[in-house]
């Protein structure tokens, strides 16, 4: 029965017996042979069922191991030491000027519209300068190969600017044609990578052949970087809301974002490709980070690596040519509040020279409050430093403190600048409330608020509606009546900027530009034309009978004009002989209760560090 079972279905049989079963019909039908079919298939399955088995057990390990190495944090680069590399105390400003060949540095330094290029071994010590026979000259590029580095004149304003091949070590600059914007990068066999407003170009080794690569939407894109491998650029574009950092292929395809920002720019390629350096900066801040740039099919979500944290802001990061270092400038923000005497023509430490902006007096000169620098906080105090009271914390930071004419308020600008977001609030002297907004969206840079004699009004500068900071005529100057809480504009003042009131019924503002002084009459509701300045920055005296102000130019000064004859008076050199090539002031110039014009001398320092970095092997 067992054998007519397996002849009428033996698959069916072979698939539901045990061993022994079939090993004893075997041995019972040996002689047909049937069995001996039915064990290698039987034994053919059972290799089949352990390899699928097999397989299944290794591709379970394999994705246990994967999710295990997908789970598991990254090494990450570590700083390990920073070195200062140089002290000369020379001012080092801009995202992206420090390039080097491998044993020296090469960057610009000095006040604007008189740079110099200035060298430094990549150990550190003498700085020594390289005479380009450029009038200003700014480094945009070196070449591959270190033995030339590119520069143009920032002394013209124009859409393009003359390009400078200075050869390394020495040799005569050579003009090379004309570039967009001042931000290049090389290709590895050594093209020129450059922006002009929004388009990128590339051209060839002389800066001939120049072609347009792409076009981006936004409102301009700097700072282009090409890969090591020559296959990817990443560069920073700059909408109308927020900047973010780039990549595209070499041949200007596949356009995404790598870090949307804000407050993000200028990004490195490492040495060896795998990191793209960055530095992500606020208005008190500027720190390196590291984005892990990824070329597997599979690779863990990248995600930015903060290399520094203070306290000094660290911008123009480049990497060094054997991969162990990062360069830097780092700058140490310090201010000295001084005082210009009249009668002794001297710049004297005012409130003992602390680091502060922007002090504002109450009427009877017994008040100040000021904003401490760098952190932005505002402080009331005596006049003579006494009875000091912190008014605000972080991470609010105030600007332009004005004091109330009773002596019993602070209106203060408050917000990030980056990011357009201000507002104009009120806090109390005595610090007894916090401080309360009574309008929103102030514009940029519009010096805060000014109260009216009698200390009902507040007048600021807002956008007009549908513009930004940066489209013409887009100021206008608007009140809040501080009693009731309602804001209005001041009739035909668009394209005016940073009013102050001079009686209860006019006003003194500059035009957007700032080229001149403007008043206007509430009683006959018209502007008039006051007086002709290059304007940096405007206060009005105590008393009201002045106007003071600085203006710049290779000449910066400070000036004062009487509104009752309009008599102008030049009050003293803002060119610091004991300071000739430093830091200089931060702009900006208040009135102290006697007269005497009242600045912030900037002490800080800006020089070149070296990081020291271990790298995940």
């Amino acid at each position: 029965m067992v054998k007519r079972c397996l002849e009428k279905n033996p698959e069916e049989r072979f698939q539901s017996a045990s061993d022994l079963a079939f090993a004893l019909e075997a041995w019972l039908d040996s002689d047909s042979g049937e069995m001996a079919v039915v064990g290698e298939r039987r034994r053919s399955r059972r290799a089949r069922a352990w390899t699928a088995v097999a397989g299944g057990a290794v591709f379970a390990l394999a994705a246990a191991l994967v999710l295990a190495w997908w789970r598991t944090p990254p090494a990450v680069p570590v700083v390990e030491s920073v070195t200062q590399l140089t002290d000369d105390g020379e001012p080092k400003l801009g995202h992206k000027l420090l390039y080097t060949d491998g044993s020296r540095l090469y960057f610009y330094e000095g006040s604007s519209g008189s740079w110099k290029i200035a060298q430094v071994s990549v150990t550190g010590g003498p700085i020594s300068l390289i005479d380009t026979k450029l009038a200003n000259p700014a480094i945009v590029g070196l070449t591959p190969d270190g033995s030339a580095f590119l520069a143009v004149d920032a002394v013209l304003n124009e859409p393009w600017l003359p390009l400078w091949s200075i050869p390394l070590p020495a040799g005569e600059p050579r003009r090379i044609g004309s570039i967009g914007d001042r931000w290049v990068g090389f290709f590895p066999d050594g093209r020129i990578l450059f922006t002009q407003g929004k388009d990128l170009y590339v051209a060839d080794k002389d800066n001939s052949n120049q072609r347009k690569l792409l076009s981006v939407t936004a409102e301009r894109a700097l700072g282009p970087s090409v890969s090591p491998d020559g296959q990817r650029i990443v560069f920073t574009v700059l909408p109308k809301d927020t900047d973010a950092l780039v990549e595209v292929a070499a041949d200007g395809a596949g356009l995404r974002t790598l870090i949307p920002g804000p407050h993000v720019c200028c990004g490195e390629w490492s040495i060896d490709g795998k990191y793209l350096l960055y530095q992500s900066f606020s208005e008190r801040s500027s720190d390196i980070w590291a984005l892990p740039m990824g070329t597997a099919l599979v690779h863990r979500r990248s995600q930015p690596i903060r290399l520094t944290t203070g306290p000094l802001l660290f911008t123009s990061v480049f990497p060094s040519r054997d991969g162990k270092k990062v360069f830097a400038i780092g700058t140490k923000q310090r201010g000295e509040l001084v005082r210009y005497d009249m009668k002794s023509h001297e710049f004297l430490p005012f409130l003992s020279g602390i680091s502060a902006l922007e002090p504002t007096f109450s009427q009877d000169g017994k008040w100040v409050a000021y904003v401490s620098y760098p952190n932005n906080t505002l402080w009331r105090s005596r006049s003579d430093g006494s009875e000091k009271m912190q008014l605000t914390y972080p991470p609010m930071e105030a600007r332009f403190p004005r004091i109330s004419p009773d002596g019993s308020k602070v209106a203060f600008e408050s917000g990030d600048l980056l990011s357009d977001n201000l507002r104009l609030l009120i806090a109390d002297m005595n610090g007894a409330a916090p401080p309360t907004a009574v309008a929103i969206r102030v514009a940029v840079g519009s010096d805060g608020g000014d109260w009216s004699p009698d200390g009902s009004l507040i007048v600021f500068n807002s956008y007009v509606e549908g513009k930004v900071f940066d489209d013409k005529n887009s100021y206008e100057l608007r009140i809040t009546d501080v009693r009731t809480g309602k804001t209005s504009a001041v009739p035909s003042s668009q394209g005016m900027f940073g009013g102050r009131w001079i009686t209860q019924n006019t006003l003194v503002a500059s035009n957007q530009d700032r080229t001149k002084f403007l008043t206007f009459d509430f009683r006959t509701q018209k502007w008039t034309d006051l007086a002709a300045a290059a304007l940096l920055a405007s206060a009005i005296s105590p008393d009201r009978k002045y106007l003071y102000y600085t203006t710049g130019g290779v000449e910066p000064r400070a000036w004062r004009m009487r509104f009752a004859d309009r008599r102008i008076e030049a009050i003293t050199s803002l060119n610091d002989p004991s300071r000739a090539g430093k830091m200089g002031w931060i702009p900006g110039i208040n009135v102290a209760p006697d007269g005497s014009p009242v600045f912030t001398r900037d002490i800080g320092t800006q020089e070149v560090y070296a990081l020291n970095i271990s790298w995940p092997k």
